[in-house]
Formats: structure tokens, sequence, C-alpha cells
């Protein structure tokens, strides 16, 4: 939905409001005309629901209220923030369109490429774009029983290698923080890598 029609929903819900708020007040004697209206020709407008007789004042209660609450629902629904989309990498863009790969997809595939490596017990990774290709950080715990340089070189070939082959994309920089004891729960819960 554009902008446009947001703000054009939004003001409609908003005039319902309080043009149904004014009628209930008024018709329910909450209020006088003169005090809920702040042009005269509104409060003229209102005047006819001080006198209603019973049949026509439950329909006018009833119908208010549904508009009312309608009103409200509609105003809170365009007043909630947009869901924001999953950040994309776009790996090609040219006549016959764009081609853009989940950011998420592309830390799973290095998460999955580091649990491939002899010794790596888990693995999290961060994947960002930069001017000269993409920058990978991937934390790792380690078996104690292997050499953490050894394995730390052979993550940083391989994980280059295979982001490289399926993306097409240059691989700028491959940091490791390898540790011995597994990784904290500091964020959302990951399956282990296997």
């Amino acid at each position: 939905m554009t902008v446009f029609n947001r703000v054009l929903i939004i003001l409609l819900a908003i005039v319902l409001l309080v043009a149904t708020g004014a009628v209930l007040l008024t018709t329910l004697g909450v209020s006088q005309p003169a005090q809920l209206a702040p042009a005269p020709w509104f409060a003229d407008r209102l005047v006819p629901f001080t006198q209603l007789d019973p049949m026509l004042f439950d329909w006018t209660v009833g119908a208010s209220a549904v508009l009312f609450l309608v009103s409200l629902a509609l105003l809170v629904i365009e007043l909630r923030p947009e869901r924001r989309a999953a950040p994309r990498i776009t790996l090609k863009q040219d006549g016959l369109g764009r081609v853009t790969v989940a950011r998420d997809g592309v830390r799973e595939l290095s998460d999955r490429e580091a649990g491939r490596i002899a010794g790596v017990m888990s693995a999290r990774s961060q994947v960002e774009e930069a001017p000269t290709g993409l920058r990978i950080q991937c934390r790792i715990s380690v078996d104690p029983a292997r050499s953490v340089p050894e394995m730390s070189q052979e993550l940083q070939e391989r994980l280059k290698a295979v982001v490289e082959h399926h993306l097409g994309l240059p691989v700028a920089q491959v940091s490791v923080d390898a540790q011995v004891a597994p990784l904290p729960s500091d964020r959302r819960p990951h399956r282990r890598v296997q």
C-alpha cells in the first residue's frame, strides 16, 4: 500500500472516530452538542441525536458503537509499522531483472560448510556486504584435540571458495573467531552444525 493510501485511510479513520464518538456522547446524554462541536455547523448536525425515540436510540447507539470500533481498529492497523523484509544480497541486475539471495541463506551456507570441517563442533556466521565483496565473520567452537591455526586456515579457504562458487560474488574477507569451549547462547537458539 502506498504512503498516500495509508495517510488517506488514517485521516478517514480519525474523522469517523470523531464523528461517531460525538454522536455516541450526544445520544447517550453524556455531553451537549455545543460542548463537542468546534464549529456551529457540526453542533447543528448533533442536535437531532438529543431527541431520539427509543427505537432510533438503540439503532443509533449500536451503529455508532460498531462504526467507532471499526474505525479504531482500522486506525490501529494502519499505524502499525510495516514488516521489514529480510535483508537480501543482490547477485546480479541486468536487462532481464534482478537476482537476489537472502542474507540468512548465505549465513546458513557458511555455518553448514564450517560444520563439515573436522574438529568444528558448532559455528555461527555473520555476513555483510562491502564494496570489495562479502565479509564473513565466523565464530566456531572447536575440539580441543585439534589445531586451531590449521582449522582456521582450512575454514577461511573453504568458506571463500564455497560462497564464491554458489553466489558468484567475491568474498573479500573471512574472519574466524575460534574458541575451545562451546559457544555461549547469546542469540536466538541455533541448531548444532554437524
